[in-house]
């Protein structure tokens, strides 16, 4: 390829045009984000009685939605910096999508803590009064410097590109090889801060579900590594979900090689989360429960609800039998299905890691624990020993509109950034021309 047809290549955005079909897709995007922020205007009016949260059920749909945005988004960044950190050009056509991706589920998952608090109004005492012994305040500090991050990455990744283009979004910065071999160094001193970063992020939160002494079934040194090894599958699950998906609509070609070779790892990571981790988790509790063989494998092997089974079974087992088959994992569709399959399951382990940590009331004696709601006098009238959880139509609604924000944000930078590689087999010479090899 001449040097021309390169910068030509470079100049090509994902999607040509908005075209009918896009327009609809935003339309609708747009329509969720409408009906979020009327929801959530709502709810802001009313408080968090509109809810199906209460004291003995203090997080619902937005923290579980919380915790698994934070595994996408941290597993999507340690994918695409991993091979910079290793001066590796391997899987670069996907670093670039990776990115836009893991920013745009950070700001998702930063997005669902406002509905969660209730008074965002006051979200500036963060800032102005942090109690540093709050797992929180580092959950929040560690969120925001991550998107600030990824928005980083995600420029130095496209600078140069942009600057071909003659987008302002380059800001000044001019497309030249000197300038080229620069942001080769960067981006490796990036991807050596960034592979810290999104072990941090997913680890602290990991930490606030650590730390509770009161949740018995919390309170494990397990749970940050369980968290990593879920943003490790659900990250890379997510960025070939949206590889196959932006092949097939758009005009991003993703190499077949590299997608059957990051399936392979998507079921590496599946057999160490859901079979190792399981196990180190699952079998000394059932050990120290009933020490009989049958108590401690029935424990172990059966399980204690369907969400253990959406997780384990169809979003565990299923997705790793279809990955460990080599002329299977060679298909786009079958890869496509696991990989889904694999989000979802994180979805369901999020679930079943929320309502077991409420299973057990802090307080199990009469009269228990005040449910809110309705009051009589000064204080409530409702008590509870147990509690349930079902979100309502205005947590599903506000909910959506925020993870619709993250899709919007995805279907832009399709649009106007330069997320394609210029050529597949195409690499810049250190004279500034073009090398070609297969």
């Amino acid at each position: 390829m001449s040097e021309s047809a390169a910068e030509t290549e470079r100049r090509k955005p994902v999607v040509p045009s908005f075209g009918t079909r896009w327009k609809a897709w935003i339309g609708v995007l747009g329509l969720l984000l409408v009906v979020g922020l009327v929801a959530w205007a709502y709810q802001i009016r009313e408080g968090l009685v509109v809810t199906g949260m209460r004291n003995v059920f203090s997080w619902g749909l937005y923290i579980m939605l919380f915790v698994m945005f934070v595994g996408l988004s941290a597993g999507g960044l340690i994918i695409s910096s991993a091979p910079k950190f290793f001066h590796s050009d391997r899987y670069e056509g996907f670093a670039r999508l990776g990115v836009l991706v893991s920013f745009a589920c950070i700001v998702v998952a930063g997005l669902l803590i406002l509905p969660d608090i209730g008074r965002p109004e006051r979200l500036y005492q963060f800032f102005t009064s942090p109690d540093f012994r709050s797992p929180m305040v580092w959950d929040f500090g560690i969120v925001m410097l991550y998107g600030a991050l990824n928005l980083w990455y995600l420029w130095l990744l496209t600078r140069r590109d942009l600057a071909a283009r003659g987008s302002r979004f380059a800001l000044g910065v001019e497309d030249t090889e000197a300038g080229r071999e620069r942001d080769r160094r960067l981006l490796f001193w990036t991807a050596a801060v960034a592979l810290p970063a999104a072990v941090a992020l997913h680890s602290v939160t990991g930490w606030i579900f650590a730390t509770q002494v009161g949740r018995g079934d919390w309170f494990s040194p397990l749970v940050a590594p369980v968290f990593i090894a879920k943003a490790l599958v659900s990250g890379l699950g997510l960025l070939l979900v949206v590889a196959v998906l932006v092949d097939r609509y758009t005009e991003f070609e993703a190499d077949r090689g590299e997608l059957t070779s990051l399936g392979k790892i998507l079921g590496v990571f599946l057999a160490f989360h859901v079979v190792y981790l399981l196990a180190a988790e699952r079998l000394p509790h059932a050990w120290a429960n009933h020490f009989g063989f049958w108590g401690i494998t029935s424990e172990f092997l059966v399980g204690e609800s369907v969400y253990f089974w959406l997780w384990t079974g169809l979003g565990g087992a299923v997705p790793l039998a279809l990955l460990a088959v080599p002329s299977l994992r060679k298909r786009i569709p079958v890869i496509f299905a696991a990989s889904a399959l694999a989000v979802f399951g994180t979805l369901f382990e999020g679930v079943r890691l929320v309502f077991t940590g409420y299973h057990s009331v802090n307080i199990d004696a009469s009269p228990g624990i005040p449910v809110g709601g309705e009051y009589a006098g000064v204080t409530t009238d409702i008590w509870a020993t147990s509690g349930s959880y079902t979100p309502t139509l205005v947590e599903v609604a506000i909910s959506l509109g925020i993870v619709a924000l993250g899709a919007l944000i995805v279907t832009v930078g399709l649009r106007y950034l330069p997320l394609q590689e210029p050529s597949t087999g195409t690499t810049y010479a250190t004279d500034g021309g073009v090398d070609e090899h297969d």
